[in-house]
C-alpha cells in the first residue's frame, strides 16, 4: 500500500513564539527606517530592500504588511510617537524644577534639536520628505499634531515682552513659525556640516527666544 502524500498545505504551519511575531513587526520597521534613511526622497523604496535590510525572506514581510503603504504609516507611527514622548519627558523634567510655561517650551525646542543631532536619519525619514512624499493617506497629517497642539498651549500661556514684540498674536502662526526655525537648525547642521555652526543648543534657545519673546 502506497504512503500517502502529504501535500504542502496540509503541513501546519509552526506558530511563532509568544512576543516574535511583534519583535519580528519591530524589526521590519527600524529596517525600513534604516533604508529610508539611507535614500533620498524620490529614489525608490520597496518591500523587498526592507526585507534584505533586515536579513529575512520578502514574503515574511507581508506577513506583518499588506503592502509598502501600510508599513510607511507604521514608521511614522513609531517616529512621531517617539517626538511625543521624548519632549514631553523634556517638559516633564523642566516641571519638576519648577518651570513655567516658557521653560517648558524652550525644555521641548532643546530636546527635538539634540535628538534630530543624535538621530539624523530617523529625522531625515520624519521631517525631510522621505516618507510623506511617497504616501497619499489623511492619516498622515495627524501623527504630528499632538506636538503643534502642545507647542500651542504653552505659547498661549507666555506673556510677550511687550505687545508689539511677536511678529504675530496667532499662537498656531508662532508655533508654525518656531518648528520652521527649530527645523533650520537641525537640517542644515546634518546636511551643511562644514560649516563653522555655534552651538545647537545655543541656536535652539535663540530662535525660540527670537520667536516667542517671553516677557
Amino acid at each position: 500500500m502506497r504512503a500517502k502524500t502529504v501535500r504542502k498545505s496540509e503541513t501546519p504551519r509552526a506558530r511563532n513564539a509568544r512576543g516574535e511575531g511583534e519583535r519580528l513587526r519591530d524589526e521590519i520597521i527600524s529596517a525600513a527606517i534604516r533604508v529610508l534613511s539611507a535614500i533620498g526622497p524620490e529614489d525608490p523604496f520597496s518591500l523587498r530592500a526592507v526585507a534584505k535590510e533586515a536579513k529575512i525572506a520578502a514574503p515574511s514581510v507581508y506577513i506583518h504588511f499588506d503592502d509598502r503603504n501600510v508599513l510607511l504609516l507604521a514608521v511614522l507611527e513609531k517616529l512621531f510617537r517617539e517626538q511625543i514622548a521624548m519632549r514631553a519627558a523634556a517638559e516633564e523634567e523642566a516641571a519638576r524644577h519648577g518651570a513655567g510655561a516658557w521653560a517648558r517650551l524652550l525644555a521641548r525646542s532643546i530636546a527635538s534639536v539634540e535628538f534630530g543631532l543624535k538621530h539624523p536619519g530617523h529625522y531625515k525619514v520624519l521631517f525631510e520628505g522621505r516618507v510623506v512624499l511617497r504616501l497619499n493617506d489623511r492619516r498622515v497629517a495627524d501623527f504630528g499634531r499632538p506636538l503643534l497642539v502642545r507647542s500651542v498651549e504653552l505659547i498661549r500661556q507666555i506673556k510677550p515682552v511687550s505687545d508689539k514684540a511677536r511678529v504675530s498674536n496667532d499662537p498656531e502662526r508662532l508655533a508654525l513659525l518656531l518648528w520652521s526655525g527649530l527645523h533650520g537648525v537641525i537640517s542644515l547642521r546634518i546636511n551643511k556640516p562644514t560649516l563653522d555652526w555655534p552651538s545647537a543648543i545655543e541656536l535652539a534657545e535663540q530662535v525660540t527666544r527670537a520667536i516667542i519673546q517671553p516677557k
